[in-house]
């Protein structure tokens, strides 16, 4: 009788964890547990990536993903929502159209891990080391990620003023109220 590797058991107990946080991440009411499930889904892409060996990925999620983006989303939601506040009832309708669009995103994502995976056959060895990444993360050339690069940074910083232009302006207009 063979064993099951430890590495396959992790494996399934991981993506059950991962697909239970999602599946609350979605279906809870409460938008600051939603955000706290979205923490564990992405801890538990973390670990994948770390049973991949791509240890260069798993920590960029966790520092970009866990201590970046979902902190944000928890000191917004902090800051701007009445926890409170009853939670808006969904029509029938929108419940069976969400259906219907995840079951289309999910046959197009099964279709193109099928062409990536093919792709992926074909890659050298070195191609998701560190050195690599950064080499071409930036790159000025047609393979290189240069341009993207700084145009998400545009982005971050538009959105960062943009914050903080609107978080002045309504400080600025409770204070006017007051007097």
């Amino acid at each position: 009788m063979d064993s099951i590797p430890f590495k396959d058991v992790f494996f399934y107990i991981t993506a059950v964890v991962m697909v239970a946080g999602a599946l609350l991440t979605v279906l809870v009411k409460n938008i600051l547990h939603s955000a706290i499930a979205l923490i564990g889904t992405f801890f538990g892409s973390a670990v994948l990536y770390f049973l991949l060996s791509a240890e260069f990925v798993a920590v960029a999620q966790v520092m970009v993903y866990i201590g970046g983006v979902v902190v944000f989303i928890v000191f917004a939601i902090l800051l701007t929502s009445r926890l409170g506040e009853k939670a808006l009832e969904v029509s029938n309708s929108r419940k069976i159209l969400a259906v219907f669009f995840s079951v289309v995103v999910t046959v197009l994502a099964v279709m193109l891990l099928k062409e990536v995976g093919e792709v992926a056959q074909t890659a050298t060895a070195d191609f998701a080391s560190l050195s690599e990444i950064g080499k071409r993360l930036l790159s000025s050339s047609d393979s290189g990620f240069l341009l993207p690069f700084e145009a998400i940074s545009l982005l971050l910083l538009i959105s960062l003023i943009g914050a903080v232009t609107t978080a002045r302006t309504s400080k600025e207009d409770k204070s006017t109220e007051v007097k």
